[in-house]
C-alpha cells in the first residue's frame, strides 16, 4: 500500500509540474475533443502495412554458384520510385520477401533478372493465399517461332510493366550485349532467309526475308529513333542479332515495344541458343498480343545449355495490320563476382566485400521517418505529439544469403515539447543481446542506464540499445524555455544528425530481427521502468508493470493491449515520412483534419492523413521556424 501511495504521489507531482510548464494547454485531467473519437478496438495507429511478396523464377533459369538480386520500389519509374527492399534469390528460384510500406502506397515496382513487374495493391489479380505471388514463368514458351498465322495463345499480363527498359535499367549497372539496341544507327546487316538461317555475330540486326527491308525500318518521331515493323505479304517475320554465349550463362532479353492499328498483332521476344554448327538447341520466349496502348516492357531469361556458343536475340512478329515498334533492346549476359559472395558485381553494392552484398532501407532509400511521443504516460497527454520528435532512417546491410550483417540508423532529435528529461531506446525483439558484437553512436550521460560490454543494455531478455538517456543532451535547450522547436516565437535550434551503428556477431536471417523501426520506446524523465511504446508493442524486460492500468492507461497484457487508453488513444505514433508536427498545446486533430477520420475508420480512410494535400492540414497550426 505504501508503494502505491508513493507511486501515485510521484505521478501527481509530475503531472502538476508538466501542466505548469505547458501553460494554457489542454489539461491532462480534463476531457478534450480527441477523447470523443470512436476508435475501434485493435487499431494501433500504424501508418504502414506489411507486404508478403513471392517471386518465382521461370524454369529456364538455373541458379548455380551465382544468385540474382530483386529490388522492390514504391511507385513506378515513369512517376517516381523509392527503394524499399532488396533481396537475392535462393538456389530454389523461389524468393519470399516480407517488408513494410506506407499504408497509402498503391503501387509497387519489382525489378529482377527475370523482368520488371508493376503491382497495383488496390487490385487483387496478384494476391494469392499468403500474399502476392509473381510467377515469371507463367507465360513462358519453349517452342520455335511460328511461321504460320495460327491461333493466338492465352497470355498472362502479369509481367507487363508500363515503364520502359531504359527506365528499368537505370536502377542497376549492366553491360548490354546488344549493339544498336536503341536503333540510333540506321544500320542493318541485310536480309536472311529465315530466323534459322546462318548469321554473323557482328553487332548488326538481320531482317528475315518474310519482312524484307521495306517492312522493317528505322523510324524517327519527335527526335526519337526506333524500329518499326509494318505488314508484309507474309504477315510474319522479324529481326535478329547474334551474340556470343557459353554454357551456364544466364542471358536476359528486355525490350520496349508497342502495337497499334490491329488487335490481332502478336509480338514475341525470343532467346535461341545455338551450338558450334549453328543449330538451335533451345527456345525461350514471351508473347504479347493485341494493341498495347503505348510502350510496354517484357523480359525473357534463360540459362544457356551445354554446347552453347552463341545466342540469337529475335524480335518476332505476326502483323495483321497497323504497326509494331521496338526500342531499347537490352541483353545481359555473363557476370563477374569479384568477392565470391554469389552476387554479381553489377548488382553488388559491396563488390569487393564477401560479407556484404546490398542495403535494405526503411522507410526507403531517400526519406526519413518520424517517431512522435506524448510523455505523460500513464497520465493523459495533450496530444500535440511533439514531446519528442525523432527523425530516423535505417540502412540494414545484408550478405548474399539475405542475412543481416550490420545496421546503420541515422537519427536526430528535431523537437522537444516538454520539460522532462526523457531517454530513448530500441528493442530488437527476438534478438539475444549476445548476438550483437557492438553498438556505437549512442549518448549516455546519466547514471540510470547500465550497459553490457557490447553496448546493449544490461538485464534485458532481448537486445536493447539506449540511444540517449536525456533528450536535452542531443539538442541545445534555449535559455528561458522548457522545450525546443515547438513554439514559433522561440529561438530555433538546428538539430544534429547522429548515427547508430550495430554490428552483429554472426550474420543473422533478417526475418529473425524483424521490421524497422523495431520496438522504439521513450523513457520518461530518467525513470527507467516508465517506458512509452507504440500502441500494441510490448515493453522491455526492465519496464515497471505497476504503471499498467493507472490513470489514463488501459493496457491489458492478457488481451495484448499495450499503451492505449480506454478509448484506444496512443502515446506514440510512427510515420514513414518526416512529420510536420503541431505547435505547442494544439491537438493533432485540429492540425491534421483527416486524423480523426483515419483513427475512427481503423486506418481504412485517409491512410495518407499526414500528407500536404488540399483539405488535409491547418498549416497555421504546424510548427515552422523563422530562421
Amino acid at each position: 500500500m505504501k508503494k502505491i501511495l508513493q507511486f501515485v504521489a510521484v505521478l501527481f507531482i509530475t503531472a502538476f509540474f508538466i501542466s505548469c510548464s505547458k501553460d494554457n494547454g489542454p489539461d491532462p485531467g480534463t476531457e478534450s475533443p480527441i477523447d470523443q473519437l470512436n476508435i475501434p478496438d485493435g487499431f494501433t495507429f500504424e501508418s504502414t502495412k506489411e507486404v508478403s511478396l513471392t517471386l518465382i523464377l521461370p524454369s529456364s533459369v538455373t541458379l548455380n554458384a551465382s544468385s540474382y538480386r530483386a529490388d522492390v520500389y514504391a511507385g513506378i519509374p515513369s512517376e517516381s520510385i523509392k527503394l524499399v527492399y532488396s533481396s537475392s534469390f535462393p538456389a530454389s528460384g523461389r524468393l519470399e520477401m516480407n517488408f513494410k510500406v506506407p499504408s497509402a502506397t498503391t503501387k509497387l515496382w519489382v525489378h529482377s533478372i527475370a523482368g520488371s513487374v508493376t503491382i497495383d495493391l488496390t487490385e487483387s489479380q496478384y494476391v494469392k493465399e499468403g500474399g502476392i505471388v509473381i510467377d515469371y514463368g507463367a507465360d513462358m514458351h519453349f517452342d520455335p517461332p511460328a511461321i504460320a498465322e495460327g491461333e493466338k495463345s492465352a497470355v498472362a499480363d502479369q509481367v507487363i510493366s508500363a515503364v520502359s527498359a531504359s527506365q528499368m535499367k537505370q536502377s542497376a549497372a549492366y553491360v548490354n550485349l546488344i549493339e544498336n539496341g536503341d536503333f540510333t544507327n540506321n544500320d542493318f546487316g541485310g536480309v536472311i532467309a529465315d530466323w534459322s538461317s546462318p548469321m554473323n555475330a557482328d553487332g548488326k540486326w538481320y531482317i528475315t526475308s518474310t519482312l524484307g527491308v521495306n517492312y522493317a525500318q528505322q523510324q524517327i518521331q519527335g527526335g526519337e529513333r526506333f524500329l518499326r515493323i509494318t505488314r508484309s505479304p507474309a504477315r510474319y517475320g522479324g529481326v535478329a542479332q547474334l551474340v556470343p554465349a557459353q554454357p551456364g550463362d544466364l542471358i536476359t532479353l528486355t525490350a520496349d515495344f508497342r502495337t497499334a492499328g490491329n488487335g490481332n498483332n502478336i509480338v514475341w521476344l525470343f532467346l535461341i541458343s545455338r551450338d558450334a554448327a549453328g543449330q538451335s538447341t533451345g527456345f525461350w520466349s514471351i508473347e504479347t498480343d493485341g494493341n498495347t496502348g503505348g510502350w510496354i516492357t517484357r523480359t525473357v531469361a534463360a540459362t544457356m545449355p551445354v554446347g552453347t556458343v552463341s545466342v540469337q536475340i529475335l524480335l518476332w512478329n505476326h502483323i495483321y495490320g497497323g504497326t509494331i515498334d521496338f526500342d531499347n533492346v537490352i541483353a545481359t549476359g555473363p557476370t563477374t563476382d569479384s568477392d565470391g559472395d554469389g552476387v554479381d558485381d553489377e548488382l553488388d553494392e559491396y563488390p569487393n566485400d564477401s560479407e556484404r552484398a546490398f542495403n535494405v532501407y526503411y522507410p526507403n532509400n531517400e526519406d526519413f521517418g518520424t517517431l512522435a511521443f506524448e510523455d505523460l504516460w500513464p497520465g493523459k497527454g495533450d496530444y500535440d505529439f511533439n514531446d519528442l520528435i525523432l527523425d530516423y532512417q535505417f540502412k540494414q546491410v545484408l550478405n548474399g544469403d539475405n542475412e543481416l550483417v550490420e545496421i546503420y540508423m541515422d537519427y536526430q532529435v528535431r523537437a522537444i515539447g516538454a520539460s522532462l528529461e526523457n531517454g530513448f531506446g530500441i528493442e530488437f525483439p527476438g534478438t539475444d543481446p549476445n548476438a550483437i558484437a557492438s553498438a556505437t553512436g549512442t549518448n549516455i550521460t546519466e547514471s540510470y542506464i547500465s550497459l553490457n560490454a557490447n553496448g546493449t543494455e544490461q538485464g534485458q531478455q532481448n537486445a536493447v540499445i539506449i540511444l540517449f538517456d536525456n533528450a536535452f543532451s542531443m539538442i541545445d535547450r534555449p535559455s528561458g524555455g522548457f522545450g525546443v522547436n515547438t513554439t514559433p516565437e522561440a529561438p530555433y535550434v538546428e538539430p544534429v544528425m547522429r548515427q547508430l551503428y550495430v554490428l552483429f556477431g554472426n550474420p543473422t536471417p533478417i526475418q529473425e530481427v524483424g521490421f524497422a523501426p523495431f520496438n522504439p520506446f521513450l523513457i520518461v524523465d530518467k525513470t527507467r521502468g516508465r517506458e512509452v511504446h507504440l500502441a500494441g508493442n510490448k515493453p522491455t524486460t526492465l519496464h515497471d508493470p505497476a504503471y499498467f492500468g493507472e490513470w489514463f492507461d488501459d493496457s491489458n497484457p492478457a488481451i495484448n493491449k499495450y499503451y492505449q487508453s480506454a478509448t484506444n488513444l496512443p502515446w506514440a505514433i510512427d510515420l514513414p515520412v518526416t512529420f510536420n508536427y503541431p505547435v505547442e498545446k494544439v491537438l493533432i486533430t485540429e492540425t491534421y483534419l483527416k486524423f480523426a477520420d483515419w483513427a475512427e475508420s481503423g486506418g481504412e480512410l485517409f491512410p495518407d492523413w499526414y500528407e500536404d494535400k488540399a483539405g488535409y492540414q491547418n498549416q497555421t497550426l504546424i510548427y515552422t521556424h523563422n530562421d
